[in-house]
């Protein structure tokens, strides 16, 4: 799919751990899909040891959060022309149907804006199979159209995995990227803008990607050792509140005051 669809890979954690997983999800590209590293600004290349040699291009990131990476990858593919993109993060792998049904949908549907996917949820520590990610949108009466992700259904339920999806670059663009000072709820908050847009989310109907949790130093991690339950609930009100807005508004919006929640 030349100039078609390329994969991003945000990556701001090295070690030889690390590298190791990065090689593993590198290999699970299809042939001919162009990989782009995500990576800091300054990031020497001495410690991507050898990977940078397995990827198309090398994007620059100003800063170090997962969303600055991917705006920052996103950026660099549509600069280079490409249609689509995905995210494959560097501990996860796609399925070898990955390609086939990207290809399949893309030809079918292009007018949707993300191409979502059933995935498998396994645990990173022990490979136990833990459940299927995505799969309620093909729920009796969960959205307004059986197999879509819409504005109405996102109000009321939140646990949807966005990596591994196929997006649209140019809607990417016109309802903006993810926001850098929102934490845990950002992809939720995108959905909630880009749907709000009427823009079309499918879940294609297929198991395209293995998705690892419980990794030591994780964005998921950090957040369940640093985030209590009244400010994880304070995030999701936040995105509510945010997906309004396409760009992020004054900085301290995104600050949280515990007292301030006791107050409300």
């Amino acid at each position: 799919m030349e100039k078609e669809l390329a994969v991003i890979i945000p990556m701001n954690e090295f070690g030889d751990e690390n590298i190791g997983l990065a090689e593993k999800a590198i290999k699970s590209v299809p042939d001919g899909i162009r990989v782009y590293l995500s990576v800091k600004k300054g990031t020497k290349e001495t410690s991507l040891k050898g990977i940078a040699e397995s990827v198309t291009k090398v994007s620059k990131s100003e800063g170090t959060s997962f969303q600055e990476l991917v705006n920052a990858g996103v950026e660099a593919v549509k600069n280079d022309g490409f249609k689509w993109f995905s995210i494959l993060e560097f501990d996860d792998e796609y399925t070898d149907i990955w390609l086939n049904n990207a290809k399949r949908y893309i030809g079918f549907m292009p007018e949707t804006s993300v191409f979502m996917t059933l995935e498998d949820i396994v645990d990173f520590n022990d490979g136990r199979f833990i459940g299927f990610g995505n799969a309620e949108a093909y729920a009796s009466s969960f959205s307004n159209e059986i197999g879509y992700i819409d504005n109405d259904c996102l109000q009321n339920y939140f646990d949807f995995y966005l990596t591994g999806s196929i997006f649209n670059v140019a809607d990417w663009f016109e309802v903006g990227g993810l926001k850098p000072l929102m934490k845990l709820t950002f992809w939720y908050e995108w959905l909630l803008r880009l749907t709000s847009k009427g823009r079309k989310v499918f879940v294609m109907p297929k198991s395209c990607y293995i998705h690892r949790l419980g990794r030591k130093g994780s964005l998921v991690d950090v957040y369940k050792k640093t985030l209590s339950d009244e400010e994880v609930q304070w995030w999701f009100d936040m995105a509510k509140r945010e997906y309004f807005y396409k760009e992020e508004r004054e900085p301290e919006k995104y600050v949280y005051k515990p007292e301030e929640k006791e107050e409300e």
